[in-house]
């Protein structure tokens, strides 16, 4: 669970433990029972279970302010991570005003919610400390949600950390009758598609925040409050009413055309050909599907270009691949017979079962084929006795009709 993978998204497994869901439950219900504490619900998102979806709400890689963990280093505080960190819309700290760090200074890797056999405030992989300030990411790699001005950054992350703080006052939280009261109010001032547009969504998503199917993601929460000229803290809790919203404010929310993706890059189809006839050319030769995810292409799009590429990469592994096989089996029964050869030296009896759990991987052998190869060693061994009899003893020879070594009987021994 410590491990952090690196696929298409980078998403380490410990991510999930600050969320909503189920594993932040067991979590904190565990640690608590082994502490002897009941409040560690607060120390995750489950006080607002009620009125947030688990979608774009922890992020998959740890986050850190530099400052942070030098002035607590300086001020001989406890290092820790904070929830506000953990959660995806945060990308700025509230307190410095600077981005946040997702990938270490020294060997520029991603960091697990939580390191094994690893103080907090170290690298997991070089084990350098954290506080060291470097460029931020210009790629947001590991981010989801894109970036926008330190100014928004700045307040969407004060208004989650205002948000954290009240809950663990576990206050009266925003029902599906007040959230659908509040975005009819807001649609038939601004309009439907206008209103959508604003927080980044399909009018079909505002449509079922307002029946109160669906309830919004904490990036559109933020967006809603701004819209709406409250805090987020006031909204989630329910203070808020449409009669005390004198007009709405959609000057100062940024405009996002997409609250969930990036804008996707222009297919560039003298590329995808290039790295194509270079897998074509390495050794050992990448599987169709271990070059879609390093590429990132689509199946359907590589084959719409380039068919007869792609059937050459995939012939080419799965020859590749057959040549493996092959040599593994061969492996497999030279060991087999091996093993059986130094058995008989030693005296031992030859059983299949014997040979199998000698081997390197017990039982790693097909039994039948086991068997045939015993049956071979056997007659190869039996041979080999008998040529080194008639080659010691030339009394005997071998029966014309059968191929038996028998011993010519002698008429007179004295």
């Amino acid at each position: 669970m410590f491990s952090c993978v690196v696929t298409a998204r980078t998403r380490c497994f410990t991510s999930t433990i600050n969320s909503i869901g189920n594993t932040a439950t067991r979590f904190a219900s565990v640690l608590g029972k082994l502490t002897g504490r009941t409040d560690l619900t607060h120390l995750t998102m489950l006080s607002w279970k009620p009125v947030l979806p688990t979608q774009l709400l922890t992020r998959g890689v740890a986050a850190w302010c530099p400052q942070c963990l030098n002035g607590w280093r300086k001020g001989g505080k406890t290092i820790h991570m904070p929830l506000l960190w953990a959660l995806e819309v945060v990308k700025f700290c509230p307190d410095h005003r600077c981005p946040l760090q997702m990938v270490c200074t020294n060997c520029g890797k991603p960091q697990p919610l939580l390191g094994q056999c690893c103080p907090l405030g170290h690298c997991t992989r070089c084990k350098k400390w954290l506080g060291a300030e470097g460029p931020a990411d210009p790629d947001a790699r590991y981010s989801l949600l894109p970036p926008e001005s330190p100014d928004w950054e700045v307040w969407a992350a004060s208004q989650v950390k205002d948000l954290i703080r009240a809950g663990f006052d576990s206050p009266a939280l925003l029902s599906r009758q007040q959230l659908s009261g509040l975005l009819w109010f807001a649609t038939d001032a601004e309009g439907l598609g206008s209103f959508s547009r604003i927080v980044g969504v399909s009018p079909t998503s505002v449509t079922e925040w307002r029946s109160g199917q669906k309830l919004p993601m904490l990036p559109v929460y933020l967006r809603i409050a701004r819209t709406l000229n409250v805090t987020l803290t006031d909204l989630l809790t329910g203070k808020v009413e449409p009669d005390s919203i004198p007009s709405l404010d959609v000057r100062q929310v940024p405009y996002w055309r997409s609250i969930r993706l990036h804008q996707k890059p222009s297919f560039d189809a003298g590329k995808a050909e290039q790295l194509l006839r270079e897998a074509l050319q390495e050794s050992p030769p990448p599987s169709f599907l271990a070059f879609q995810k390093r590429t990132g292409y689509h199946y359907w799009t590589l084959h719409k270009y380039f068919p007869e590429l792609c059937k050459l990469l995939r012939d080419r592994f799965q020859q590749h691949q057959a040549e493996v096989i092959a040599k593994r089996r061969q492996n497999k029964i030279t060991e087999f017979k091996n093993i059986a050869y130094q058995l008989n030296d030693q005296g031992i009896d030859l059983f299949v079962h014997r040979v199998l759990k000698r081997m390197s991987v017990p039982k790693s052998l097909n039994y039948r084929l086991a068997c045939e190869l015993l049956l071979e060693v056997k007659r190869e061994i039996l041979a080999r006795e008998q040529e080194t009899i008639q080659c010691s003893c030339p009394f005997l020879k071998a029966h014309p009709s059968n191929g038996k070594t028998i011993l010519p009987i002698r008429q007179n021994y004295g």
